[in-house]
């Protein structure tokens, strides 16, 4: 596990250092039933490896601007409440094909934190669920996944105007049970296993589809 202390979040230089990998918002992506290259990633990540890098500053909605401004005083009331320090990291990596951008890590290197700071709405529904939301599991899972001395995730929520819980806080270890559907919950170790089992077989599957087309050209088959 190679941690990047330096690397800025929300810059150029980490945009380009997560083109074309599987990172925690994509970790969702490979978690199919299907064959792995009829999925939308497949081609996704594959076009990215192969086409020159090309930043644009995209949109910032008022949602994640105000996410971005109240992340910092989530981390201090994370560490109040749990007498956790964490660290700002840019990217942790597994592999150079498999990452993650954390909200932070523990000085140990032990201990990852993934924050939300939603509206009063949103923060409301997670804390009637008591669970991590479900478009946020494989988050927490792809932490997990980059390398077995992480042996647990914090899960926040921060929305400092909801007066009967400002801070939603849930600690997830290796062997948690955790809901992947609304119905249906699986181990987190299981699931690390699955997940970098299956991006492992994308980067393969993506590999042998590059090398097929560098040997159409220098062939010159047509398509």
């Amino acid at each position: 596990m190679y941690i990047d202390y330096k690397l800025q979040q929300g810059t150029e230089d980490w945009h380009y250092v997560k083109n074309g990998k599987i990172g925690g918002t994509r970790a969702k992506s490979v978690m199919l039933k299907k064959a792995i290259e009829d999925a939308v990633i497949f081609d996704e990540i594959m076009s990215e490896r192969n086409t020159f890098f090309n930043y644009e500053e995209g949109f910032t909605s008022e949602a994640m601007k105000r996410g971005i401004e109240l992340e910092p005083l989530a981390i201090e009331e994370v560490t109040k409440e749990t007498g956790i320090i964490f660290n700002e990291a840019g990217w942790i990596s597994r592999n150079e094909h498999h990452g993650h951008s954390p909200d932070g890590i523990s000085i140990c290197e032990t201990i990852g934190l993934e924050i939300k700071c939603p509206s009063a709405k949103v923060h409301n529904s997670y804390v009637r669920a008591n669970a991590v939301p479900l478009e946020y599991v494989y988050q927490v899972v792809n932490f997990f996944a980059m390398n077995e001395s992480i042996n647990k995730v914090i899960f926040a929520s921060y929305n400092p105007d909801y007066l009967l819980l400002p801070l939603f806080l849930l600690e997830i270890d290796r062997e948690s049970t955790i809901f992947t559907t609304k119905k249906g919950s699986s181990l987190i170790s299981d699931l690390v296993i699955e997940l970098n089992n299956n991006v492992d077989n994308l980067i393969l599957k993506i590999q042998d589809e590059e090398k097929l087309i560098s040997e159409r050209i220098q062939n010159k088959l047509k398509f």
